[in-house]
């Protein structure tokens, strides 16, 4: 049983923590992870593209070497092994989890701090400095619909130990500015039992249609096809078993004991698209019991790149608890 998840691939991420400050009274969105996506989406491809905002990325002779699709919107133009072929996008290398103070207010005061995660996987973690200028533009850019400046005070990576260290203090660049990757840990669940917390809506889609509740089955597979796209796409050589009938099997037998799920209803903006779309998913706490040695890389790797669709929101955000 233990066998299935042997080649599970493992990704590299980078964890940087940056701290904007307000600097007029600003109204922003409850749940902000579309905002800033879309905010740093506009920023970096304003620093950084050479052909000006009439030229689509998808038709641009550079969108194979340009920063912004490395970095934001990746293009992939190669055959696709079946479990990913229907994908309707290429999966992007980055979440972002709005955190810490004023992750929930509405209103911030000139002065409060917004405080926000930036998850950078696999080959895009050489792209760390472009994400944080993309980020200091956003903020003076302004954010919001009255477009509020901010202004980049500070900016945080986690290092592989666990530690935190300044890459940028009080708009300042602190040594390289880089940080050396981490992965997702391995370590063994305690016991037989766990809770596993969708912490923001959780978008599964089972046979065409997103659920409002799911199996541990589902949950697993569903971890499994995330874990696969960002290894496929974003890491360098990802070695990948894509044989998964006794991980299947081994799901089956584990049983969920308790569950406490509900439904989330979350609009964005769709820039492209020019209207309001839908991004709702459930969340909560699923409670398993059995033979969990098996899964914990998948939950713990699930932790980090999260679940589901609407990942760069930070949707599908889960805590193994």
């Amino acid at each position: 049983m233990t066998e299935a998840l042997v080649s599970l691939p493992r990704i590299p991420y980078l964890r940087l923590r940056l701290t904007l400050r307000a600097q007029q009274r600003a109204t922003l969105p409850v749940y902000k992870g579309s905002m800033l996506r879309g905010a740093f989406g506009h920023a970096l491809r304003k620093a950084v593209c050479l052909m000006g905002p009439e030229q689509p990325c998808e038709s641009c002779l550079l969108r194979h070497s340009c920063y912004h699709t490395k970095l934001f919107e990746p293009i992939y133009e190669e055959a696709l092994p079946p479990l990913l072929a229907d994908l309707p996008i290429t999966p992007r290398a980055y979440i972002f989890e709005p955190a810490g103070p004023g992750c929930d207010a509405r209103r911030l005061e000139a002065g409060d701090p917004l405080e926000f995660d930036l998850l950078l996987f696999g080959k895009v973690i050489d792209l760390q400095l472009y994400a944080m200028l993309a980020c200091e533009r956003m903020a003076v850019n302004g954010l919001g619909r009255n477009r509020v400046p901010f202004r980049l005070e500070r900016a945080l990576a986690r290092a592989p130990d666990g530690t935190w260290k300044a890459v940028l203090e009080d708009g300042r660049m602190r040594g390289r500015g880089t940080t050396r990757p981490s992965f997702p840990a391995a370590e063994p669940l305690p016991g037989h039992r766990a809770t596993l917390r969708f912490l923001t809506p959780t978008r599964l889609r089972v046979e065409d249609d997103h659920v409002e509740t799911a199996t541990f089955p589902q949950i697993v597979e569903a971890m499994v096809r995330r874990v696969f796209e960002v290894a496929w796409f974003h890491v360098r050589e990802p070695e990948i078993d894509w044989r998964l009938t006794t991980l299947a099997t081994a799901a089956q037998a584990v049983k969920v004991t308790g569950m406490d799920l509900r439904w989330h209803d979350w609009e964005r903006y769709n820039a492209h698209q020019h209207t309001l779309m839908n991004m709702g998913g459930f969340m909560g706490t699923v409670e398993v019991e059995g033979d969990l040695t098996p899964f914990a890389p998948l939950l713990r790797a699930a932790e980090i790149v999260h679940v589901g669709r609407g990942t760069p929101f930070g949707l599908g955000r889960v805590e193994v608890v």
